[in-house]
């Protein structure tokens, strides 16, 4: 095949037609990479994964204005592996939710055979299923963004061994243990450590959201580790007192409404001589991201991830798990950031909450792409502090 595809071409091979291809150019979601002399346009191998991506959004429900803010700042495109696994993640969990609306309408069916009376509460499940989870634009945006946020940290950390297990090092825990996590996430912890687990480990993982703990499931499936999961909130652990012999935050407490609460609960299901081990970052972790955006003359952008975790840092954390255990240490992770590449740092720029997609254009996305590759050309790589640590305590 060519290097460039005329319209008719492209349209044939990707199964679509010219009005698709015109109004996705016209309305910006899929603008042809060049045109000819006499003005036709021309189109890449690189814009069949646009295409494909475009055509998958549409697919799971995102409509094409959703879809054009999902991919207005998506400068990975050549990123395969990394847009089709957050696009397998979204369909998976659509046809999980798929399964949910055919279970509660089948139930209704057997009920009405059976009865012959319609439950009208139980008609209304139905309602309560197809809300539940359908929220598609949300969960690829936060799938996305995860990814970014992770794959700066695997690219360009100057501590190759890694956060998760070295992490894992530290945990003092006895070989017979009843071990629980709050907010596991997707199970990435327990995944890069797999090889390293105690045969005699009994791992509850939890999380607030559902569909975090399926991802975790997913994850860990097939696995030799057995491992039990269920939806806790943190404020509220639904197990007895004295159950586990250590309990592990992974970046959770900086997210909870009320940290005293949550700490209490954790010491109240922890058993006498029991752990707890709670991450956090600090507060110049990353602090050359908050420099690029002064740096670019871009004041008016806020990105609320910078305070997120004030609550709970490294510096104020001692005090908070203090209160409730005892022999209290804080253990700091030696790693920071040399980024050699601008794409995966504006990448992490645009997942972090806050109004950035809404006060860029592409004008100024080219200009911020041509100051950070001019800055990596004159330093040999941006310089980015990493601040991560865990306090661990025992009751």
């Amino acid at each position: 095949m060519s290097e460039l595809y005329s319209i008719g071409q492209f349209a044939e091979i990707a199964g679509v037609t010219l009005r698709t291809l015109r109004y996705y150019d016209k309305i910006g979601l899929l603008r042809p990479c060049s045109h000819t002399d006499s003005g036709h346009r021309l189109y890449s191998r690189q814009d069949f994964a646009r295409l494909q991506k475009v055509l998958t959004l549409k697919y799971i429900g995102l409509s094409l204005e959703e879809i054009s803010n999902v991919i207005k700042f998506d400068i990975s495109d050549k990123d395969f592996k990394k847009s089709l696994e957050i696009q397998r993640k979204i369909i998976d969990d659509k046809m999980h939710h798929m399964h949910l609306i055919t279970k509660a309408i089948d139930e209704t069916l057997t009920m009405i055979n059976k009865d012959s009376i319609l439950n009208w509460r139980r008609f209304v499940n139905i309602i309560n299923v197809l809300n539940m989870d359908s929220r598609w634009l949300e969960q690829y945006e936060n799938a996305s963004n995860l990814k970014s946020r992770i794959r700066i940290h695997e690219l360009f950390s100057t501590n190759k061994k890694g956060w998760m297990e070295w992490y894992f090092k530290q945990l003092n825990i006895p070989l017979k243990s009843k071990v629980l996590e709050l907010g596991c996430g997707d199970g990435s912890f327990w995944y890069k450590n797999i090889d390293k687990i105690p045969k005699g480990w009994e791992i509850t993982l939890t999380d607030f959201s559902q569909g975090m703990l399926r991802d975790a499931k997913k994850t860990l499936e097939n696995k030799k580790v057995t491992f039990q999961f269920k939806k806790v909130d943190a404020e509220d652990i639904p197990y007895e007192d004295e159950s586990f012999d250590a309990v592990i935050c992974n970046h959770v407490l900086s997210h909870v409404s009320d940290i005293d609460k949550v700490l209490g609960e954790i010491y109240r299901v922890t058993k006498d001589g029991g752990h707890i081990y709670a991450s956090t970052v600090g507060q110049n972790h990353m602090k050359e991201m908050r420099d690029i955006i002064e740096d670019f003359d871009s004041k008016d952008i806020t990105t609320e991830s910078w305070g997120l975790t004030e609550k709970f840092q490294l510096e104020n954390g001692y005090e908070k798990v203090n209160k409730f255990f005892k022999a209290v240490e804080l253990v700091r992770y030696s790693d920071n950031l040399v980024v050699t590449e601008a794409r995966p740092l504006i990448d992490y720029i645009f997942s972090v909450p806050g109004n950035v997609k809404q006060i860029f254009n592409e004008e100024k996305l080219n200009k911020l792409i041509d100051y950070l590759e001019n800055q990596i050309l004159k330093t040999g790589g941006i310089f980015i502090t990493k601040d991560t640590g865990f306090f661990k305590g025992i009751k």
